[in-house]
């Protein structure tokens, strides 16, 4: 029982992740600012500014995204572009209270939505091709994404508490014309506090609340895998996946598993609560039993092939316990 109580949403618990990135983001940015101090011109009292206001309150996905292409600037030599990338962290302000959602092209944003594009496409094989959703699709997103955060503060308040202290930016997109890639949603590790979602995917709240659960659910494990993978298994090994046609590495089959089972957890709860309309009720009933099937087939894989770290068999334990009662 203790494990499926884990397993439940905790905004406490975001909030405290949310102080260790950003502790791990200043402690990082110290040491790099010490490092290059002889090939760029460190500008200390925006040094010390910006990590006094990091240590108060979260920052903006795109400083974690800046500091990414810092690191990989200096890997490069880049020197410029790095000088460049570090002025612009260091003047970014802290993010203003409560959830913010935008388009991947607003301008007022920059740099604009290419970092974004470029962070969440950490995977060759799935590359993703968005643009700006029209203004008619993100008007529609917008009322959807607030009738589903309705649903959720009605029938699953806790998880509405902890969407709203782990995501800081919800970033609306489209697929490209040319995109060979459909995508309903992304998450990057570089990305933290942020998710990209499909304007046109998602049509109705409930379906929303599903798409919330999963995108949220990748950030809930970056934050938990800071200091440590969820299994050991060869990141060039390929398995099936309960979600993808194509093979997955372990830790892959390990987020999108876990991931399932709270898809179900946000779905069951809601459906349980008594706030959806008939049509939603009717979906939500087969959503779970289509939850719980890929959920089986994950732990099938894990099972026969995954070599779990105690971290990664700790969160698999809740999520099993949780599926055990509830599906």
């Amino acid at each position: 029982m203790t494990a499926n109580i884990l397993f439940r949403p905790d905004a406490a618990r975001a909030r405290g992740l949310d102080g260790r990135m950003r502790t791990r983001l200043a402690d990082s940015l110290a040491y790099i600012a010490a490092e290059v101090a002889g090939a760029i011109p460190i500008q200390h009292e925006k040094l010390s500014g910006f990590l006094q206001r990091l240590a108060r309150a979260p920052v903006s996905a795109l400083v974690f995204g800046a500091y990414f292409d810092l690191v990989f600037a200096l890997e490069a030599g880049e020197i410029h572009s790095a000088a460049a990338l570090l002025e612009e962290i260091l003047a970014a302000p802290s993010a203003p209270a409560g959830l913010a959602v935008f388009n991947i092209g607003d301008p007022s944003r920059p740099p604009d939505g290419r970092r974004y594009l470029r962070l969440i496409n950490t995977d060759p094989a799935m590359r993703l091709a968005l643009r700006s959703p029209p203004p008619d699709v993100e008007a529609a997103a917008r009322r959807r994404l607030q009738e589903a955060f309705q649903l959720l503060e009605a029938g699953f308040p806790d998880l509405a508490d902890e969407l709203r202290t782990l995501i800081r930016e919800i970033v609306l997109a489209v697929n490209a014309d040319d995109a060979d890639e459909r995508f309903d949603g992304a998450s990057s590790f570089m990305l933290w506090g942020a998710i990209i979602l499909n304007a046109e995917a998602s049509d109705t709240p409930i379906a929303l609340v599903e798409g919330l659960a999963h995108e949220s659910g990748h950030n809930l494990l970056f934050g938990l895998c800071a200091d440590g993978p969820l299994v050991e298994n060869d990141d060039f090994d390929r398995f099936p996946s309960p979600l993808r046609a194509d093979p997955r590495p372990m830790d892959g089959i390990v987020h999108a598993t876990y991931i399932i089972a709270r898809m179900h957890q946000a779905v069951h709860t809601v459906l349980n609560a008594g706030v959806l309309d008939g049509e939603q009720a009717v979906y939500a009933r087969s959503s779970l039993q289509g939850h719980a099937e890929a959920f089986q087939r994950g732990m099938d894989t894990i099972d026969r092939h995954g070599r779990l770290t105690p971290l990664g068999h700790g969160l698999l334990e809740g999520a099993s316990d949780y599926m055990r009662i509830c599906a």
